[in-house]
């Protein structure tokens, strides 16, 4: 009887110790996912507005253009703020981003679609370069 609970015990030790091996590296394999960062929320933001705004010009809707060259400003101008302390790459390319958007806005304003779309694909160069850099 005492082999008995001897041989259990020991069975039961070793299964144990097996479980904890292969878990433990289950436990360790999976990295928690990083939240990306102000800057790089606010650039996405303004690369989907500006990608709107390529869209309405290419179809000649230049008042729906227009709406969304504004928002792709308010994006710029937020991005500029919350991506401060990232490598001087990124502010020069959003403020590229910032005055290709801005003559976007001015050529929209005027009805131009094929001009405006010429600087929104300007800003949407900017605005990748931009992320590109980003952390």
């Amino acid at each position: 009887m005492f082999r008995s609970r001897l041989a259990a015990a020991a069975v039961t030790a070793a299964l144990a110790a097996g479980a904890v091996v292969g878990i433990a590296p289950l436990a360790t394999a999976a990295p928690a996912a990083v939240a990306a960062s102000a800057c790089v929320n606010d650039l996405q933001a303004a690369q989907t507005s500006n990608n709107a705004a390529i869209a309405a010009d290419q179809a000649n809707d230049t008042k729906a253009a227009f709406s969304s060259n504004l928002s792709t400003a308010t994006s710029l101008a937020s991005a500029l703020a919350d991506c401060a302390g990232q490598p001087p790459v990124v502010g020069a390319n959003i403020l590229t981003a910032s005055a290709t958007n801005a003559t976007a806005i001015i050529y929209n304003l005027l009805g131009a679609a094929g001009s405006a779309l010429r600087s929104e694909q300007a800003t949407a160069s900017s605005i990748s370069q931009a992320l590109a850099n980003a952390t």
